[in-house]
């Protein structure tokens, strides 16, 4: 036999280099690490919702990347299975992007809520004039790159398998603790000091890694879910600290000891109200799944479900009686007390709803609601405070989004609510064993009613942690990856070698 010659022998080497090369940077592993680093970015430069800031020059490259790698690795598959979640993106962005679709000057005057405009252009001979859809293209625009980052997050998100999942958890718990720690620096150190990130913020507060304390104290209070969930996940007891779920139970116990009380210290009316309610819900979802003793009298099982509630109950309530003792009874201060901005805030509702009314069906563009609100801004409204959103999330999206936004939204809530309904009808013991998507319903759930006054789904960081809460929410009991992981685990219990 001959043998090759040195330069196909060469060619050979680099071609099955370059292959392992490529399959490396593709693979699963890959994909966890790309995402891991993305939200590191996306918490250390993107916890403003400002369309000015300026770590957007670097938050916006990035996520486009991320974006394209993910886009690159993605299988029909992946979309299959999340199409619910694939759907809801899509459908945002096409509606973003027909926003700005240049309209016949006939065409566009004649749509609601453009009167006062047509008029304008009628007095100064500019009726031949296209325009797109929106009433404000630039803030349009800027809200069409603003999807990159939450896309990415779910692009590369619905790639992954339970065990990467499961890091991943881990990994965002620890960026909580990193936003909970810089929070604690910032009360040590100056009140306009350096540690804060954002030139517009709350200063004095501990707002950690986002620009706003509302956004801070929902996130740490939508944590408190996760981390019941995290220590759960463990094989172990809860009693026993050398098992990993008793080592975990610990750390989670010990977390949300840290998270509660800092939470309390921003002065956050929605930072308290959804604290009071991530902590019943989540005790109430422990004495759901509660174990029962094989033996259990009637009075012991009625106990270990009223426990979890009073123990949460002397929990909140022995903290914030702390937190007050040492003078740091802001968020009460501020929920009793009376507030100029929340009144501005409540006089927002009835004229955001009649600009949403004015230009139904179609809406007055995404993001356009600063310019269009200070256009329609009635006199007696007018206050040395500026307002950049409606601080009600669901009414700035019917007024921005017209129907189709609403028509979005809607499909979303009724998602989550029937995958709630879900899994509360299978049973107890079929909670215990969707305790993950369970927990991520709650926080999910935190998040939306703070959504009612205020717009924390705007900041790309909790844009992109309410992305992951959704793909967790949507996952069953089964395993993703069945390449890496083994088998894959169906909803009756039985396993199967077809890859998913």
């Amino acid at each position: 036999m001959m043998e090759a010659p040195p330069v196909a022998l060469n060619r050979t080497k680099r071609s099955r280099r370059r292959g392992r090369i490529l399959e490396s940077v593709l693979s699963s592993r890959a994909r966890l690490s790309v995402l891991c680093g993305l939200l590191v970015v996306i918490f250390l430069t993107g916890g403003s919702s400002r369309a000015d800031m300026q770590s957007l020059v670097l938050l916006r490259p990035i996520s486009l990347l991320a974006l394209g790698y993910g886009l690159l690795t993605i299988s029909q598959e992946h979309i299959r299975r999340y199409w619910p979640l694939v759907t809801i993106a899509a459908a945002t962005v096409v509606l973003f992007a027909f926003h700005l679709i240049p309209l016949p000057p006939g065409l566009w005057h004649s749509l609601p809520g453009r009167e006062t405009i047509a008029e304008l252009d009628a007095l100064l001979g500019l009726n031949d004039q296209w325009r797109p859809l929106t009433l404000d293209p630039q803030t349009t625009r800027n809200a069409l790159l603003a999807l990159a980052t939450p896309c990415a997050v779910l692009v590369l998100g619905i790639q992954l398998g339970t065990g990467q999942h499961e890091k991943l958890l881990t990994f965002i718990l620890g960026l909580g603790v990193l936003t909970a720690i810089w929070g604690l620096l910032q009360l040590m150190g100056s009140p306009r000091g350096p540690l804060y990130l954002y030139s517009l913020t709350s200063y004095g507060s501990p707002v950690g890694l986002f620009a706003n304390r509302n956004h801070q104290a929902v996130f740490l209070a939508s944590l408190i879910p996760v981390m019941y969930c995290w220590a759960q996940l463990a094989q172990g007891s809860w009693k026993d600290i050398g098992t990993t779920k008793g080592k975990r139970s610990a750390m989670a116990a010990g977390g949300m000891l840290l998270l509660i009380p800092l939470l309390l210290i921003t002065g956050s009316r929605a930072g308290l109200l959804t604290l009071i309610l991530s902590v019943c819900v989540t005790a109430a979802l422990i004495a759901v799944i509660a174990p029962a003793g094989a033996r259990r009298t009637h009075r012991s099982s009625a106990l270990a479900r009223i426990a979890p509630a009073a123990v949460a109950a002397a929990v909140v309530g022995g903290l914030g009686l702390v937190t007050i003792g040492l003078g740091r009874d802001r968020a009460f201060e501020r929920l009793i007390g009376s507030d100029p901005i929340a009144d501005t805030r409540a006089d927002l509702l009835p004229a955001t709803w009649r600009i949403a009314v004015d230009a139904f069906p179609w809406g007055t563009g995404a993001g356009s609601f600063d310019d269009v609100y200070r256009m329609r801004e009635s006199d007696t409204l007018l206050r040395p405070e500026y307002v950049n959103h409606a601080h009600n999330d669901f009414l700035e999206v019917l007024m921005t989004g017209g129907l189709p936004g609403l028509l979005i939204l809607i499909f979303g809530i009724v998602l989550f609510a029937a995958r709630g309904w879900g899994i509360w009808r299978a049973g107890r013991a079929k909670i215990r064993g969707n305790i993950w998507p369970a927990a991520a319903l709650i926080a999910l759930a935190i998040l939306f009613i703070a959504s009612l006054i205020d717009y924390p789904l705007r900041v790309p960081a909790m844009a992109s942690y309410a992305v992951l809460l959704a793909i967790w929410a949507s996952r069953g009991s089964y395993v993703a990856d069945p390449a890496e992981y083994g088998p894959r685990r169906t909803r009756m219990g039985r396993h199967s070698k077809k890859s998913s």
